[in-house]
């Protein structure tokens, strides 16, 4: 059997019960289940082990962190890859875009008829003018 330091337990269940309470405080309002917000913070600073262990079970997010406030969800590892979010994510998307087929040479070559061609129709408006 394990013996424990006179007063071990205590000192666990005082930093649990600050942890809730701090847990608590910095959790968001819409985020608490059960119970308001209020009356979870009441609960676990006037009766602090059964409020504390009771928050954890039933107050607290769905699969919140461990950080007091954490509104980030734990996920189990997974080594499998991410699902496609859109079908353009998956990997058979057939690629359309004319651009990105195209040389650097036929780009800079269509960038320079584009500006040739903006040349002139600003030269017409000066004319015009």
């Amino acid at each position: 059997m394990i013996r424990f330091a006179p007063g071990l337990f205590g000192v666990v269940l005082f930093a649990l019960w600050i942890w809730a309470v701090l847990d608590v405080i910095s959790t968001d309002r819409v985020l608490v289940r059960n119970l308001e917000k209020n009356i979870w913070l009441m609960l676990v600073i006037f009766v602090p082990t059964v409020g504390a262990v009771a928050w954890l079970a039933v107050g607290r997010p769905v699969n919140a962190g461990f950080s007091p406030g954490s509104t980030a969800v734990r996920q189990a590892p997974s080594n499998r890859e991410a699902a496609p979010r859109g079908p353009e994510d998956r990997a058979d998307w057939p690629i359309s875009n004319r651009s990105a087929s195209e040389s650097n040479a036929a780009k800079e070559r269509r960038l320079l008829e584009w500006e040739a061609e903006l040349k002139k129709r600003e030269s017409n408006l000066d004319d015009d003018a």
